[in-house]
């Protein structure tokens, strides 16, 4: 029997600008996840956008006071141009809140319209993004005694004089951190160096092309005398609309989707989860066959129905 683990996206993003977001379709959304048994539930992170988006963080703290037992994290969270400080307090509160169900996902993102609008150069956000990584884990390993609780940090982008996160995160020492990385040499270093894990993202690799970074991935891990037994993989952003209606799969693809996205919806559709159930389990198999042991599904309409039709027809058949 396969083993594979199935979360799913918060739809904190509105795929027409305008279109309705509301308390009810959040917390409704989250508890029905819990309920049907998902794995885990994500929120994705922008600041600006071409549609509408709610924020992570608000979002994200909502839930973990609605839901017990489903795992919640981000997917990802820009640490560049929220600062590394505030997003490791952010983080350690809602660790705190959920009793120890957080994951975070960390990456610096890729729209330069958040960085500009937040004032942050785009070209040095790789940079950046590694010393924020280095100030999230020194905050978050410090020891949690009365006569240690100061951190100095000295690098080019950030500097710390006896800086203190306090309360700690719930999970010890720190929740897992999962970090994002299309595949680049560079990126899959640091997420060996950095994480306990791999976020990867589903509309930009093929089950091809994740075999051989993670199996890249996991000789740097080896490299670095790092454990790769318990080292995790993830595909986010795996947006789809399950229906045996072609015609209606065809139109959420190309009305609703690619214009969110800005990418060509031919691409959409052979990479991500669209189709009647028998065609998205064929792409799940070959993405478990990859190497892939955690989905995350993001409905593009009809959130509640699709979850349940997800969970229900295609989740069974990997367990």
């Amino acid at each position: 029997m396969k083993s594979i683990s199935f979360g799913i996206h918060l739809p904190v993003m509105g795929f027409v600008r305008g279109g309705p977001i509301s308390r009810e379709q959040i917390i409704s959304f989250a508890r029905k996840a819990e309920e049907l048994g998902y794995d885990s539930l994500s929120v994705n992170d922008h600041i600006v956008f071409r549609t509408d988006w709610l924020d992570a963080i608000s979002s994200l703290s909502a839930i973990a006071a609605v839901t017990n037992r489903i795992k919640i994290g981000t997917s990802i969270l820009n640490v560049v141009v929220r600062n590394p400080v505030i997003c490791a307090k952010a983080l350690s509160s809602i660790d705190i809140i959920s009793e120890g169900r957080l994951f975070a996902g960390l990456g610096p993102g890729s729209s330069k319209g958040d960085y500009d609008a937040c004032g942050v150069p785009f070209e040095d956000r790789w940079k950046r993004f590694s010393e924020a990584l280095e100030v999230i884990h020194a905050l978050w390993n410090e020891k949690d005694e009365p006569d240690s609780q100061s951190l100095d940090y000295e690098g080019k982008y950030y500097k710390l004089k006896g800086a203190s996160i306090q309360p700690k995160p719930y999970q010890k020492p720190h929740p897992p951190i999962m970090i994002a990385s299309w595949g680049s040499e560079q990126g899959l270093r640091r997420v060996a160096k950095y994480g306990d894990g791999w976020m990867a993202s589903a509309y930009n690799i093929t089950p091809a092309k994740f075999r051989e970074k993670w199996m890249l991935l996991l000789n740097y891990r080896r490299e670095m005398n790092r454990d790769v037994e318990q080292f995790e993989n993830s595909l986010m952003t795996m947006f789809g609309y399950i229906d045996n209606d072609k015609e209606m799969v065809q139109s959420m693809v190309q009305k609703v989707l690619s214009p969110a996205l800005g990418r060509p919806a031919d691409e959409l559709n052979n990479l991500l989860l669209f189709g009647s159930s028998d065609e998205c389990i064929k792409k799940i198999s070959l993405l478990y066959e990859s190497g892939v042991r955690r989905i995350h599904f993001w409905p593009i309409n009809n959130y509640l129905q699709q979850m349940e039709i997800f969970f229900k027809e295609i989740v069974k058949n990997f367990r």
